[in-house]
């Protein structure tokens, strides 16, 4: 076995003549694996002779042993499949970790969801309605603007803080997209 580590050593740094590699076929399978084909051309060692010679070494070895090593008897043997712990990769467990979503998640889409129905129902219904935020002396149009502008929510005693219900603005387009972001982010997320 050293000799044979040896040889392959002095194949690797190139101590070799083409003849001893000729003359040895593990070595010039080896070297072909290793160098390539162009090597052996170079070398005029031809590749039909080395797999002829390899054949012929290898048929020589007994049945079934040609890739199996002698382990000796006081090594450990490893464990045998039916030895070894089961895959926890492979276990299917409906715990309350697994195919749920995480806190995260859900409450991406809780806030989605409910962004989405404020949404709508200030677009169709009004928050006028609900917030009585509007006084007829502030401004004339009180009883029928009753949708919030998303945009001037912080004037809620002027005029310019509501507008008719029905009327889509680009606040209320930009908030209603950014619910239905957070809710495709909450439906999309799988543990």
């Amino acid at each position: 076995m050293a000799e044979d580590d040896n040889r392959l050593k002095e194949l690797l740094d190139g101590n070799l003549s083409p003849e001893e590699i000729a003359g040895d076929p593990v070595l010039a399978s080896l070297a072909e694996r290793i160098y390539g084909t162009d090597f052996l051309d170079r070398v005029g060692i031809t590749r039909g002779e080395t797999k002829r010679a390899l054949v012929e070494q290898f048929s020589e070895i007994d049945g079934d042993d040609l890739l199996i090593d002698v382990i000796p008897a006081d090594g450990a043997l490893l464990p045998m499949p039916e030895d070894m712990p089961p895959n926890p990769s492979f276990d299917i467990d409906d715990g309350p970790h697994s195919g749920g979503r995480s806190m995260k998640h859900k409450l991406s889409l809780i806030s989605g969801l409910s962004g989405l129905i404020a949404v709508m129902i200030n677009l169709l219904y009004g928050f006028g309605n609900i917030i009585s935020g509007c006084a007829a002396e502030a401004h004339s149009t009180c009883s029928t603007s009753m949708k919030l502008n998303w945009a001037e929510f912080h004037r809620m005693d002027e005029h310019i803080a509501w507008s008719p219900t029905g009327t889509i603005g680009i606040p209320d387009v930009i908030l209603a997209l950014i619910c239905v972001w957070y809710i495709v982010c909450g439906l999309r997320a799988r543990n």
